[in-house]
């Protein structure tokens, strides 16, 4: 376990966040597909992040621990306002998947939350199994399992819809 003060914590969160504040807000926009709202869910989680910071064990696992808090901030945001979130042309302003394939935007949206945010972790951010298996704090065979589940999902609307 990595021992340090406050202030060295807050400085190590705050140069984090300087170099990855675009990859977070990614993240963030691909849960609620809204500039404004993406922006408050990122605040929202850097100051839980300050809130917490004498809470994290481990300094290493900082990106794991910042993108959990980022993740259930966007969960939490999306049930409070209950409403549904369609993903529509707004992927067409970021730079998120080069290729821009709406179809496969689309379907990755109409998953079922915890399916929907393995693949983020696995395929939009490239984190390893092991990793989304931290982030999410859920077994290894839990995180495969959804992924098979998710993937399937994709196959078979990719095969039955208009996509071919």
């Amino acid at each position: 376990m990595s021992i340090f003060s406050s202030r060295k914590r807050e400085k190590i969160l705050e140069n984090y966040l300087e170099s990855n504040s675009d990859k977070l807000y990614r993240l963030a926009f691909v849960y609620v597909k809204n500039k404004n709202e993406s922006l408050d869910i990122l605040q929202d989680s850097i100051v839980k992040a300050y809130k917490n910071i004498n809470k994290i064990k481990d300094m290493k696992a900082l990106e794991k621990w910042i993108n959990k808090i980022l993740i259930n901030t966007a969960l939490d945001y999306l049930r409070k306002r209950s409403r549904i979130v369609y993903c529509d042309d707004i992927f067409k302003n970021i730079e998120l998947i080069e290729d821009n394939n709406s179809e496969l935007i689309e379907s990755v949206d109409n998953l079922p939350e915890d399916l929907k945010t393995v693949i983020i972790l696995k395929y939009f951010h490239g984190y390893t199994i092991n990793e989304v298996s931290e982030i999410l704090e859920i077994s290894v065979p839990t995180v495969k399992n959804r992924l098979h589940k998710a993937l399937n999902f994709l196959r078979k609307e990719f095969k039955e819809g208009s996509y071919e």
